[in-house]
């Protein structure tokens, strides 16, 4: 997968099928703090950019992160060298650079040494008209969302194919949050139904 040999993470698209496939191993990220964070990157404009996967180290756990589409999510625990390189023969442009890197920004590099509080998962309110004027309304599965004893979030979100990176207050943005350490409680997003 993303010409990583041996990267076979199977993707989920459920709250449900998260918490069965990878519930305990989330759950066992709390209490631990964020060591590292890096990313499987491209050279753009001179530039590192984060493309897939996004690997998380929290004292002795780790999280790699993947999206594709826009409602399937790839979680895995130990399924990356640190030494993997994607297969250039393998890419879309066999021309670009891509290795790891530290996604070093100042509101990532802060939350560095910080305690994971909680892991709640993040659906997106997904809504669309159909050809015959019909509304398909559905919540559909986003991300994740770590929370930290410092009061910052970082939520790890499909953002169509590419996986969006941002710090934030706990419980910001337009996402329905289910908390993975209180079983089937939904924590729904200001102003949403």
């Amino acid at each position: 997968m993303w010409g990583l040999e041996g990267y076979r993470p199977e993707p989920v698209t459920s709250v449900a099928g998260l918490r069965g496939a990878h519930g305990d191993h989330l759950r066992s990220l709390v209490g631990r703090r964020l060591t590292r964070i890096r990313g499987l990157c491209h050279v753009a404009e001179g530039d590192r950019c984060p493309t897939l996967p996004v690997v998380l180290e929290l004292e002795g756990e780790r999280l790699e992160l993947a999206t594709e589409g826009f409602d399937r999510l790839f979680v895995s625990r130990d399924d990356l060298a640190d030494d993997l390189l994607p297969d250039t023969d393998d890419q879309d442009d066999p021309e670009q650079e891509v290795g790891w890197a530290d996604l070093a920004r100042a509101e990532l590099d802060a939350l560095l040494g910080a305690t994971v509080t909680a892991v709640r998962v993040l659906e997106h309110d997904f809504r669309i008209t159909a050809v015959d004027g019909g509304r398909i309304e559905a919540w559909v599965l986003g991300g994740l969302e770590l929370v930290f004893a410092c009061g910052r979030a970082l939520q790890l979100a499909n953002s169509r194919d590419a996986l969006e990176i941002t710090v934030e207050a706990p419980g910001t943005g337009p996402w329905r949050r289910t908390a993975l350490d209180l079983p089937g409680q939904d924590q729904r997003a200001p102003g949403r139904s």
